[in-house]
């Protein structure tokens, strides 16, 4: 179940199995010279399908990835074989060309669950373009966020911005270049006056966003000069910074043409980027074993209510000794926060620590009415119980599903824990 069906260069879409990788996905287009450019995630070993169904993203136009499905193909518990959409039409020309159907849609019956085994989908593409015009914006102190968030969520909404604005924190910044034994060396949380330092010393913000133009070359660099009046008006204490890069000749854009720090997973190249910052916490003799787990709540895209998240959050983790280690991807109405906690899992107190953050954060968020959007297995149950409308009568409905579709009367084990 690894194999590439089709690459539709015209309409811009694949059709993959669920054993094909990003890295795959992208191999195929390279080497048969195809003008189009998948959206991967930021770690590009993963399975296309699999990151989908998951609601996973990535950084180009069809960033949120469940939202560019169009076709699937699933196994079902009685071993029946459906497809959706146009794709459940006989040689239909438009199988994977138009989400317009007859009845019901399906396709979100199979994101996050086990009601059945995707062994086909369709996903939509974006087009290689004339030009990029990589971007970069940052902003000095902490509480700047609120502008950040209220100058760029509504460049989201109104069309300048078409594709996610990618937004991380200076710890998480520092730890793509290095350990934090490297840059602190004392016990607790790094003091304030030594993350003045570092801004200095990596010459970033607090906050930095990256984010892409695509389209055509005059179309970009316009689009680009009414981004810069509109930051230069409302968030003055910002720096942007643009790099064009073009096809020659009017031709689209060779994206291994891009270098970093301006390609890579903008462009549609998978890597392994931001791999190494789950090595922040490891001790300086080189032992330890990194890991991270995640608290990643839904949050409206308001600048008053991500700066109290951002203050709330930060207390949380430095209670616990921990620096406030985040990023956030912008989307046109809500953000998706990140807050991030790498340990070496085989230090206790470590272990002992992200347990406390994680449901520090859960608590804080719960309050706020704010969910994470996918979940470690061990907190599916805790998830799950926020979706409380009626008595939980979403997972009543799911259950149902899930034994009818299974031929029993019996609740059948979900995922997601519903």
């Amino acid at each position: 179940m690894n194999k590439i069906i089709e690459v539709n260069e015209k309409f811009s879409y694949a059709v993959v199995e669920p054993g094909v990788t990003f890295t795959d996905l992208y191999d195929h287009c390279a080497k048969h010279k195809l003008k189009v450019w998948p959206s991967v995630p930021s770690l590009g070993w993963g399975s296309v399908v699999g990151n989908t169904v998951d609601r996973g993203t990535g950084f180009t136009p069809t960033a949120t990835h469940h939202q560019h499905i169009c076709g699937l193909e699933v196994m079902l518990a009685d071993g029946d074989l459906v497809r959706s959409g146009q794709f459940a039409v006989s040689n239909s020309p438009s199988a994977h060309l138009s989400k317009f159907t007859f009845g019901p849609s399906i396709e979100g019956l199979f994101l996050q669950s086990n009601l059945g085994i995707v062994t086909k989908m369709g996903i939509w593409l974006t087009p290689q373009p004339e030009a990029f015009l990589s971007c970069a914006f940052d902003m000095p102190d902490l509480d700047d966020i609120e502008t950040l968030v209220d100058t760029f969520g509504e460049l989201r909404r109104n069309g300048l911005l078409t594709s996610t604005v990618y937004v991380s924190g200076l710890v998480e910044w520092a730890a793509m270049v290095g350990r934090r034994v490297d840059v602190w060396k004392g016990e607790g949380p790094i003091p304030e006056w030594r993350l003045k330092e570092l801004q200095k010393e990596l010459d970033i913000g607090v906050w930095n966003a990256k984010f892409g133009l695509y389209g055509h070359k005059d179309v970009v660099q316009a689009q680009f000069d009414t981004l810069k009046k509109i930051v230069e008006e409302k968030a003055p204490k910002g720096r942007l910074k643009g790099t064009l890069f073009a096809g020659e000749n009017g031709q689209t854009l060779d994206p291994l043409s891009v270098p970093e720090p301006h390609g890579g997973f903008f462009v549609g190249v998978p890597s392994l980027w931001s791999l190494p910052m789950v090595k922040y916490r490891l001790p300086a003799d080189g032992t330890g074993v990194a890991a991270h787990i995640d608290y990643s709540p839904i949050i409206p895209s308001s600048g008053r209510v991500v700066l109290d998240w951002v203050r709330t959050a930060r207390k949380v983790c430095e209670a616990e000794g921990f620096d406030l280690f985040c990023d956030f991807f912008m989307h046109e109405r809500h953000v998706i926060f990140v807050n991030m906690m790498t340990f070496d899992k085989t230090n206790p107190e470590h272990r002992r620590a992200v347990e406390a953050i994680f449901q520090g954060l859960f608590r804080e968020g719960k309050k706020r009415g704010f969910s994470k959007y996918r979940s470690h297995v061990n907190y599916m149950d805790q998830v799950a119980d926020l979706y409380d409308f009626n008595d939980h009568a979403y997972r009543r409905f799911v259950e149902k599903l899930k034994a009818r579709l299974a031929g029993s009367k019996r609740k059948e084990a979900l995922k997601s824990h519903l």
